[in-house]
């Protein structure tokens, strides 16, 4: 709302910009030869006349060559390092998740997708200079190096097809720095509000419908019927393995006390 720059996110955004500014100013180094080229081949010679030399170019050819060289020299040293785990960047260490492929080809499936519940923000200026540089960059020779240009898409969107979106919380893991102060693994169920986790949101049937699984192996017997790697013997550990608080033993599924932990807790 205050149109603040994300100052973490600058110092990515500065180092894409040298490159950038570097490979412009070799494909207007490019473009001038070619011109010059094409001024000598394009016309008969004729030593009565004054010859066109290298820096006879339009003057506002000459201010941007100009311009991407001086800015691709400045930008040579004195980068700072980026920083993915900076507070303005990572603002939750709660994600979305889910199973999913490779964004180009060859489009493998064997990726697992996480997508941070708290978006980070970025000015206005820094989201049109995120989109010059995705969008319009060009290689040294000129080249389009983006297929997103004039409505073009590396891939369509994908088919659902069954996937789960799973969505974790303070149920599922703390930070480690809570772990050690607070010397558990979890937050109680009852306590989830304190954690961030509106109790009229996150209902004991939010959890249960979202925390359905034992293992991603359950969960490929359950959503795709490929139960190659998930029996009853390994339904029965993970039953007699899960949360005994309260009323006795129940599934790992189950926020009710304890500190067994289920597959998802690991990432």
């Amino acid at each position: 709302p205050d149109d603040k720059p994300n100052a973490a996110l600058q110092v990515a955004l500065d180092r894409f910009q040298a490159e950038y500014d570097k490979d412009m100013a070799q494909c207007e180094a490019r473009r001038r030869k070619e011109r010059r080229l094409d001024a000598i081949l394009g016309e008969e010679f004729d030593a009565t006349q004054e010859q066109s030399t290298w820096l006879d170019e339009p003057e506002e050819e000459e201010v941007k060559f100009q311009s991407y060289l001086r800015r691709a020299q400045e930008r040579q040293g004195g980068f700072k390092y980026f920083d993915p785990w900076d507070a303005e960047i990572m603002r939750s260490i709660y994600f979305f998740g889910y199973e999913g492929s490779l964004t180009e080809p060859p489009c493998s499936e064997f990726l697992e997708w996480r997508i941070i519940d708290t978006p980070t923000t970025v000015s206005r200026k820094q989201l049109f200079q995120m989109k010059k540089l995705l969008f319009h960059h060009v290689d040294g020779n000129c080249k389009r190096t983006s297929t997103h240009y004039e409505g073009s898409v590396a891939r369509p969107l994908q088919p659902y097809n069954g996937r789960m979106v799973h969505r974790c919380m303070c149920r599922d893991f703390i930070a480690d720095k809570q772990r050690k102060q607070l010397k558990v693994q979890r937050c109680n169920w009852k306590d989830r509000d304190q954690w961030g986790f509106d109790k009229n949101t996150f209902t004991q049937e939010w959890y249960t419908r979202t925390h359905q699984y034992e293992t991603p192996d359950h969960q490929k017997c359950a959503v795709w019927n490929d139960c190659a790697d998930w029996n009853e013997d390994q339904a029965e550990a993970a039953l007699n393995g899960g949360d005994t608080g309260g009323g006795g033993t129940t599934t790992v599924t189950q926020p009710t006390g304890g500190n067994a932990s289920p597959w998802w807790w690991s990432f």
